[in-house]
């Protein structure tokens, strides 16, 4: 078995390269939680650090620009802890991938006040049984037929 150390993910959008490249770059400036570490101009490659406050936990995201065309581009994260160790939930993971997109895309639109931090809904509440309902809706159930 094989061990996860990072998770991809690929999107793509309109733009050309540098547009694109720009608004990479514009991105800290807009979110609080990112900061941009180095710019890798032999794998052109740019490293942020994406930290989520609710858990204490910082992400490494290394994003990478491929023009398609003139009109689009093709944008790859690589999403990996801090330390390098093994991941643990998928879904922590894929949140902020997620997240990252969704501000890519924001930045595109100028737009971000759709951006909100994303909230886990609450448990259900559980319905309580006590063994008075139980025993009421035996007998119930027994003389209803």
């Amino acid at each position: 078995m094989s061990r996860k150390t990072f998770l991809s993910s690929d999107f793509f959008v309109t733009a050309s390269e540098k547009e694109a490249k720009n608004i990479l770059l514009s991105l800290p400036g807009q979110l609080s939680q990112l900061t941009l570490l180095k710019e890798d101009t032999i794998i052109h490659s740019t490293r942020f650090l994406f930290s989520n406050e609710e858990k204490g936990t910082q992400y490494y995201v290394d994003v990478t620009i491929l023009q398609l065309n003139d009109q689009f581009v093709r944008f790859s994260l690589h999403c990996s802890y801090t330390n390098g160790q093994m991941i643990q939930s998928d879904e922590e993971i894929n949140a902020v991938l997620t997240q990252f997109e969704k501000s890519v895309f924001a930045a595109v639109n100028n737009d971000f006040s759709s951006l909100q931090p994303q909230k886990k809904p609450g448990p259900a509440p559980r319905k309580t049984f006590s063994i008075f309902d139980s025993l009421l809706s035996m007998v119930v159930s027994k003389y209803h037929y």
